[in-house]
């Protein structure tokens, strides 16, 4: 059984507005990209998870570095959306489907 305090810190971390404010975020810009830039089914997840990472990896650097232009509330929006993108653009170059031309 999970001790009480672990539990009441599990539960704010996975009900914390920030952290499902950034997923949305995350999830909005990898199916943007994959829309604009389609390239089958398979690609779509490989983006979903390059979005969400990129993101977090943003959200961290922007945490650390104690920036706070572009923030709402928790979420680090600038740095959050740059790390998105540059890491969609990036994943989509190392994971490509299809034939390579």
């Amino acid at each position: 059984m999970i001790p009480g305090e672990w539990l009441d810190l599990a539960l704010d971390v996975a009900l914390s507005p920030g952290l499902w404010l950034s997923v949305l975020l995350a999830l909005i810009y990898s199916l943007l990209f994959s829309i604009w830039r389609w390239a089958g089914w398979g690609q779509l997840g490989r983006d979903v998870f390059a979005g969400l990472l990129g993101f977090a990896v943003g959200q961290l650097i922007g945490t650390l570095v104690g920036f706070d232009l572009g923030r709402i509330g928790q979420v680090q929006l600038l740095l959050g959306t740059a790390g998105a993108v540059a890491l969609l653009a990036v994943g989509r170059t190392f994971w490509r489907t299809g034939k390579r031309a």
